[in-house]
């Protein structure tokens, strides 16, 4: 019977060719660092591993996220990482879509259409934080009755804040499902298309990639999902009652980002 941490027997045999990291919770809460991320990108450069970062952040555009990690002191570059906020961009483009609603917070809208409030295609949520209230959601369910997309960049559950776990879009998403029957096209993690997105340019199957995350769904479910091996870090929305009442069960769990060159080692 397998751990519920630790190598199960879906490691992998051969050697991996590349890591997919998430970012908040993994090397950042808030504008705080967690210790040991940088060194741990450091020696990856050594040791010649590849890595990207694939992120459900959609508070700000791929541009100012980078600025961001950057402001922090974390060695990122644009082209490292895929975030759900820029995953958006791509599917309205695939889609054709042009009038769109943005539920989007200001510095998140830059590389979209310009905001259509009125008769939009499609609705874009992502994180607004406390701006959600009874009227946005009642306008927005009755342009959904109205034939209007829902386009959710993710539908995570909750995320860390300040002062512990908080509500997270995905809820909002969930009601507007409820209401009007239709269901919503996910764009971030855990979905397949999103993870294929960020494992193409390794140039390697995703089996064989590693996923390092804090969550327990968006990131290690929809890793194994893909046949990846899934590491867990016990920082961020890392809560051990929620893991161990779960079925997910990561492939490794480590105290933090600070111990992955260890865990890696021992593979």
């Amino acid at each position: 019977m397998r751990q519920k941490y630790g190598i199960s027997h879906r490691q992998h045999s051969q050697q991996m060719k590349g890591i997919l990291f998430d970012l908040d919770g993994v090397f950042y809460v808030e504008k705080q660092l967690i210790p040991g991320g940088i060194a741990c990108l450091d020696w990856l450069r050594e040791q010649g591993i590849p890595y990207r970062f694939i992120s459900n952040n959609t508070t700000l555009s791929r541009t100012n996220l980078v600025a961001k990690l950057q402001g922090l002191g974390l060695p990122v570059e644009e082209q490292e990482i895929v975030s759900a906020n820029y995953a958006g961009v791509l599917l309205l483009a695939q889609r054709d879509l042009k009038r769109c609603r943005l539920v989007l917070r200001p510095e998140a809208q830059l590389d979209y259409p310009p905001n259509c409030l009125e008769h939009p295609d499609a609705i874009v949520i992502g994180d607004i934080g406390n701006r959600w209230d009874y009227d946005l959601l009642n306008t927005l369910m009755n342009q959904v009755l109205q034939g209007a997309e829902i386009i959710a960049l993710h539908k995570g559950r909750y995320h860390e804040g300040p002062s512990g776990l908080v509500l997270d879009s995905g809820a909002f998403v969930a009601a507007l499902e409820h209401a009007t029957g239709k269901q919503a096209i996910v764009v971030g993690k855990p979905t397949q298309t999103f993870f294929e997105l960020a494992s193409h340019s390794f140039g390697c199957k995703p089996k064989d990639l590693i996923m390092v995350g804090d969550d327990l769904i968006n990131d290690i479910k929809g890793a194994q999902q893909m046949g990846m091996h899934a590491v867990m870090v016990q920082t961020g929305k890392y809560r051990k009652a929620l893991v161990d009442a779960s079925n997910i069960v990561p492939e490794g769990c480590i105290s933090s980002i600070q111990e992955l060159p260890n865990y890696l080692q021992t593979l």
